[in-house]
C-alpha cells in the first residue's frame, strides 16, 4: 500500500515538474492589432480566438488595439510591438511575397482569395513568407475591394476617370501606377485621412472594402448621388508579423496552419455581413464589356509593376494561375504577362 502511494506522489509531483516546465517555457509578448474602429471592431475581435490558441504553442500575447496602421508599423519597427496585424497592402514594404497578395486586380472571388491563403500558409512557402527578421505567421480575408465615387455618373466607363482625383495611400505605388493609366490625378492619403478626404469632396474616388462603408462612414461622401462600383478592384487581407526572433522556432508554421485552418470561417462571414450591410441603391453593375475593360486595364498596371519588381513575381504567378483556373478564357491566360501564358 505504502509503495503505490509513493508511486502515486511520484507521478503527482512529475506532473506538477512538467506542468512548471511548460509554465517556464511560456513567453509574454506584445500584439498591435490594427482596427479603424478599434477594440470593438470586427478585425480586433477576430483576433480574440488567436490570442488564446498562441497559449497552446508557449506564447502568452498581450494585445492592444491600434486605429492607425501607420502607428503600428513604427511600433513594430522600433520594436514596441513584438508581433502586429496590419492589411497586406501595408505589408508588401516587410514582407514582399505575401504583401503582394492585395494586387490590384489579383483576385475576383473569395473561393480564389481561399486558395491563395491555403497555398502560402502550407509548409511548402515558408521560405517566402519570411523576409530578414520579420515572418507572417497567419492571412485571413479582409475583404474585396471596390470603386467608390461621389457621382455614380463617373462609373459609367473608364474615360469618366480622366482629370478626376482619386485618393491613394501613400506609397502605394500599385494604386498611383492605376490612376496614372486611367487619367486620373492620385491624391495622397493615408488610411486615417482618405475617408474624410472621400466624405468632405477632396476627391472624386476611393477604392475600399465594404466594411470601410460603416467604419469610416463612406456612406457620407456618397450622398445623394454617388455610388459603388460592383466590379472587384482587388482583395484585402490582414496579416500578421512577428520579429521572428522573438518566437519559438515553429511557431511560424503552427500559426499559419492555424489560421488559415480556423480563422477563414470566421473572417470571411464578418466580411460578408459588411458586404450586405451597403445599401443596394449605391451598387452600379458594370456589365460584361465593361468589367473585360477593367480587366485590361488592372493586367496593363500588373504587368507595368511586374516590369519594375514591384510585385513579388512569385505571387503574380500564382494568382494569374488562380484567376485562370476560374476563368481560362480571359485573354492574359494565353498572353505573355506576368510570366507568360498559364
Amino acid at each position: 500500500m505504502k509503495r503505490k502511494w509513493i508511486a502515486g506522489a511520484a507521478a503527482v509531483v512529475a506532473g506538477i515538474g512538467v506542468w512548471n516546465c511548460a509554465s517556464a517555457a511560456t513567453v509574454e509578448r506584445s500584439l498591435c492589432i490594427y482596427d479603424p474602429i478599434g477594440a470593438n471592431g470586427f478585425v480586433y475581435q477576430t483576433f480574440t480566438n488567436y490570442v488564446n490558441e498562441a497559449l497552446n504553442w508557449g506564447v502568452k500575447f498581450d494585445a492592444k488595439p491600434y486605429t492607425d496602421a501607420q502607428v503600428a508599423i513604427a511600433d513594430f519597427n522600433a520594436g514596441k510591438c513584438d508581433a502586429m496585424e496590419i492589411p497586406g497592402i501595408n505589408n508588401i514594404h516587410l514582407v514582399k511575397f505575401a504583401g503582394s497578395l492585395d494586387m490590384l486586380g489579383g483576385l475576383q472571388s473569395y473561393e480564389g482569395e481561399h486558395t491563395a491563403i491555403q497555398v502560402i500558409s502550407s509548409p511548402k512557402a515558408a521560405k517566402l513568407m519570411t523576409q530578414g527578421n520579420v515572418e507572417v505567421v497567419g492571412v485571413v480575408p479582409g475583404g474585396k475591394a471596390f470603386l467608390f465615387a461621389r457621382d455614380k455618373a463617373n462609373l459609367e466607363s473608364i474615360a469618366k476617370a480622366a482629370g478626376k482625383k482619386v485618393a491613394i495611400l501613400d506609397n502605394d505605388k500599385q494604386a498611383s501606377t492605376f490612376a496614372n493609366v486611367a487619367g486620373a490625378s492620385a491624391v495622397n492619403a493615408t488610411i486615417a485621412t482618405f475617408g474624410p478626404m472621400f466624405n468632405n469632396g477632396s476627391v472624386d474616388y476611393c477604392y475600399a472594402p465594404s466594411f470601410a462603408y460603416e467604419a469610416l462612414e463612406l456612406y457620407k461622401g456618397l450622398q445623394p448621388n454617388g455610388g459603388i462600383a460592383d466590379y472587384v478592384l482587388g482583395q484585402l487581407s490582414l496579416q500578421l508579423d512577428i520579429h521572428k526572433d522573438k518566437f519559438p522556432a515553429d511557431f511560424g508554421q503552427k500559426s499559419r496552419t492555424w489560421v488559415a485552418t480556423n480563422m477563414w470561417n470566421t473572417a470571411i462571414a464578418k466580411v460578408k455581413e459588411s458586404d450586405a450591410k451597403i445599401d443596394k441603391k449605391y451598387w452600379v453593375h458594370i456589365d460584361e464589356a465593361r468589367s473585360t475593360k477593367y480587366n485590361d486595364l488592372t493586367a496593363q498596371v500588373r504587368q507595368r509593376l511586374w516590369e519594375s519588381n514591384w510585385y513579388s513575381h512569385e505571387m503574380q504567378r500564382l494568382l494569374k494561375k488562380i484567376r485562370c483556373k476560374e476563368k481560362p478564357g480571359m485573354a492574359e491566360c494565353s498572353g505573355s504577362t506576368e510570366g507568360g501564358p498559364v
